[in-house]
């Protein structure tokens, strides 16, 4: 009987205490609205789309950073205008897991680049990774010289992306809570 690893939702730090749930308010929502539309704006233009002046805009924005309700921003990339021409969702089975080779496996994964994410998952796998290559020659090349080398790595499934209909969404802000 395979041992897996603890199911954490999110696997990119290790195990911590969860956080607990961010109390936000209506001028809370609103910024990060505004920040989900354009990541870019200006203090000033946030403060002027939520009604607030620029100090308690900004305080706010502060906040919900160090409160972790805003983990990070970042800019999305066309994928062929940067050369990324094959996509692909790998499942992964692993065969024995202990706190060792699960640490190990999280390290070797978060050290892959074409690794654009990665969910420890329930159900008939262990693993779902995006994986985004130049090429299939490249992408034969993670397979076979990563991802499989991994301790612990019992069996890689491969779909590859034939159509993308929708990629890239932020997180939904949930109303009510």
């Amino acid at each position: 009987m395979s041992k897996k690893p603890a199911r954490n939702a999110k696997q990119q730090k290790p195990a911590a205490s969860p956080r607990p749930r961010a109390k936000l308010d209506e001028f809370d929502r609103k910024i990060l609205r505004a920040l989900i539309d354009n990541a870019r704006a200006s203090n000033v233009q946030i403060a002027d789309k939520v009604g607030l002046s620029e100090a308690p805009c900004s305080r706010r924005i502060r906040r919900l950073e160090e409160d972790g309700v805003i983990e990070r921003y970042s800019a999305q990339l066309n994928a062929d205008a940067v050369g990324i021409g094959f996509v692909a969702f790998v499942t992964l089975v692993l065969d024995y897991v202990t706190a060792s080779t699960a640490e190990r496996f999280y390290e070797e994964i978060r050290a892959i680049p074409e690794v654009v994410s990665c969910y420890i998952v329930s159900g008939s796998y262990d693993a779902i990774l995006h994986v985004c290559a130049a090429d299939s020659r490249a992408y034969s090349e993670i397979v076979f010289n990563r991802l499989r080398r991994i301790p612990g790595v019992k069996d890689v499934r491969s779909s590859f992306v034939m159509r993308a209909i929708k990629e890239g969404a932020p997180v939904p802000l949930v109303e009510g809570l």
